[in-house]
């Protein structure tokens, strides 16, 4: 009983130290991470998705939350999209808003998580028929360097680091949560705890599948556990069940793609021929790409170099198994491994296995689905084994050497693997260094990838955002020569130059630019989601021209076809305003506030079309709401101004009146004044009226000092 009672004790502070060494280790590695910035999707997921944008926690609320691209939920078009990942992020939000510390905090505990389940998992693996008693007690210490290796890898960074890629850590912690569900329910003996364990495992599969779509492969994975761990092959029996249990698997999946498909859109292939579409290479051309891109996603796992990890790589598309040649290597060395781990199963099952469920959970976004060619967060569930047979090696060689008394070389290996350990760790902490910011990240991606059009684009919105309008151009024009696999990319492009030579004031090269864009960028058969943003840049450009008919019907046609956004809204009321048509404009622009409830240019243009409509009480109202909300802004202040002397309310004229010279310099009321002849997306204000009574208060004020 007392050998029991150490045995145990000894487990358990095991237990504790493979925590807090996962724990420190994992946290040192990203702890330069915490206030890394928003990038890429992360923009149109979470900080332009106003549906996870929470300002109660109420079921309405948390519902509307998993509902993506559609502010209507009760819409026909509306679609769940992985509402387990999605409702994180509004749960995020509605601790911190935009505040990027909290949803580090939250993916990097994620990725904890999963190291911790990986080390049980890989535990429980040794408690199988199949590795019971094969590694000699050393079985533990195998799980918690498997564990560490993978947490620790560089490789890891753009599925923790990218805030939007949480959906990866997610589905990965629920996809081995349900494997180790599943392991202890095979191996238990009492049907009570084995009835809760495969219901553990069920649960999961439902989390997994709600966080994203790769977890259709589970029951394959589980398939994959049970013929490698549970099955001898000593009898042909065990070959007839294991083709049963694949059979079964195969099914099984094929009816959670379904249901997966048609519980998120109604329209599943046509929405995948869409994004097909916008594409350069086809299925077939993809399924050829595609191993290539696995065995570098393999060299970067094994010969892990800080110049291999980017967020973009320049990948050639194959169109033929010859084209490139190395096309043709890639296929046969794939199927090489494969054919050795069929055939190793039963001698060398820990290997076979690896090997296995790593190209298995390639299989959704590594074939013919029409997605990016390559990302590197990909490889974060398909690689969690992958170091299980390696910390298998590295334990065995360090207990041989240990045994046969060979000190020396002992303490040779442990040096080398915990400098390895260490070299990963800082590989890891300096290429979260990369995603820093904006700049940073495509910066590095630039000198990674400079056939790719991707960053020259993304350099380029970072400098057009930051007011540098003439080196955006230059990064804008050089990526129209770049390589790209998307369509919708080179449409954006044009876009994107488009916006800046209307920035220029070049209105007419701005319009051919927007033109040229629509007819390259396909579009959805049902919707124009794809041309929606050149649409409307479009219609943003013709309304700074004053020509204001042409903004409301793209703007109408831009609402009745793609998802609704106060964008939209306020840029429609704002043309069927200049047409001097107030009352319509209201309607649309109370459209947009429902959408946007604390938009102070909203406000702004609703007080705008009461004014005119001569209904004053009401202006103001909207107006100091306007000035509550931003009260920094000096149009406020001379709507509310405008207001005052259109109504005759004198008290109020005085008191706005003494607001704005108590508040503004005279320059900065001049450049206010000067705005109004500008920019035509701004209220209408008599500025003649407004500037005899700033003249008129400037002169009694200079009166009052000269006495």
């Amino acid at each position: 009983m007392t050998s029991e009672n150490a045995v145990i004790r000894k487990k358990r502070s095991l237990c504790c130290f493979s925590f807090f060494l996962i724990l420190l280790a994992c946290f040192i590695c990203y702890s330069n991470s915490f206030y890394a910035s928003w990038h890429f999707d992360d923009d149109p997921v979470i900080i332009r998705n106003s549906n996870i944008h929470l300002k109660e926690l109420s079921l309405p609320e948390l519902a509307r939350a998993t509902t993506f691209f559609q502010n209507d939920s009760s819409s026909q078009d509306a679609f769940r999209f992985r509402p387990i990942a999605t409702l994180s992020f509004a749960l995020n939000w509605y601790a911190g808003a935009d505040r990027v510390f909290g949803y580090h905090l939250v993916n990097v505990t994620i990725h904890i998580l999963c190291a911790w389940v990986l080390f049980f998992l890989l535990q429980s693996l040794f408690r199988t028929p199949n590795l019971s008693g094969c590694c000699e007690g050393d079985e533990d210490n195998i799980a918690l360097l498997a564990a560490v290796l993978w947490a620790l890898h560089p490789i890891q960074t753009q599925a923790v680091t990218y805030i939007v890629q949480r959906m990866t850590l997610l589905v990965t912690f629920f996809y081995l949560c349900g494997m180790l569900c599943f392991i202890h329910g095979r191996i238990s003996t009492k049907r009570v705890p084995r009835l809760g364990w495969f219901s553990g495992c069920f649960i999961c599969l439902l989390l997994a599948m709600g966080s994203k779509e790769n977890a259709v492969l589970f029951p394959l994975s589980l398939a994959l556990v049970e013929i490698v761990f549970f099955k001898n092959f000593s009898t042909g029996a065990d070959l007839k069940a294991s083709f049963r249990i694949i059979l079964s698997a195969t099914f099984a999946t094929g009816i959670l793609s379904v249901l997966l498909a048609y519980s998120t859109l109604s329209h599943p292939f046509t929405y995948i021929s869409s994004i097909s579409s916008g594409r350069f290479f086809t299925p077939m051309e993809r399924l050829l790409t595609e191993p290539r891109i696995v065995i570098g996603y393999l060299s970067q796992i094994f010969y892990p170099l800080l110049t291999q990890f980017s967020i973009e790589h320049s990948v050639s598309v194959s169109t033929s198994l010859l084209d490139p040649v190395t096309t043709l290597a890639s296929i046969t060395l794939i199927s090489g491994l494969l054919a050795f781990a069929l055939f190793q199963i039963r001698k060398m099952p820990i290997l076979s296995f690896s090997i296995l469920f790593y190209f298995l959970n390639h299989l959704i976004e590594s074939t013919v689905i029409p997605l990016e060619l390559v990302f590197e967060h990909r490889n974060y569930l398909p690689s969690a084994f992958i170091f299980f047979p390696v910390a298998m090696s590295i334990i065995k060689g360090l207990r041989y050497y240990q045994q046969k008394g060979r000190q020396p070389m002992f303490l040779i290996c442990f040096a080398v693997t915990a400098l390895f350990l260490i070299v990963l760790g800082v590989t890891t902490y300096t290429r979260n260094a990369a995603w820093a910011s904006e700049k940073t990240l495509w910066e590095d991606a630039l000198s990674k990838a400079p056939q790719s059009s991707r960053p020259y684009e993304m350099l380029a919105r970072y400098y057009q955002n930051a007011g540098l309008i003439e080196k955006a151009l230059n990064l804008y024009e050089t990526a129209k020569t770049k390589q790209r696999t998307n369509r919708f990319s080179l449409a954006d492009n044009f876009t994107n130059l488009g916006s800046i030579y209307s920035l220029k004031m070049k209105f007419e090269k701005a319009l051919e630019l927007y033109d040229i864009a629509i007819s390259i960028n396909p579009s959805h058969p049902k919707t124009l989601n794809n041309k929606a943003w050149t649409l409307y840049n479009k219609a943003w450009t013709l309304a700074e021209m004053g020509r204001w008919d042409e903004t409301e019907n793209i703007m109408k046609l831009l609402i009745s076809h793609e998802i609704p956004s106060w964008e939209n809204y306020s840029l429609l009321g704002s043309a069927l305003l200049k047409q001097n048509d107030p009352a319509e404009a209201l309607n649309y622009f109370g459209k947009a506030l429902q959408l946007s409830p604390f938009n102070a240019y909203i406000y702004l243009s609703i007080g705008n079309c009461l004014n005119i409509m001569g209904h004053h009480s009401q202006a103001d109202w909207f107006f100091r709401q306007s000035y509550q909300i931003s009260p920094d802004s000096i149009i406020s202040l001379f709507c509310l101004i405008d207001n005052d002397l259109t109504s005759g309310n004198t008290i109020m004229l005085q008191r706005d009146t003494s607001d704005l010279f108590k508040k503004f310099s005279i320059d900065q009321i001049e450049t206010g004044l000067l705005r109004f002849s500008m920019e035509t997306l701004l209220p209408s204000v008599s500025t003649e009226a407004l500037k005899s009574l700033i003249s008129k208060n400037l002169k009694l004020r200079a009166e009052v000092l000269t006495r």
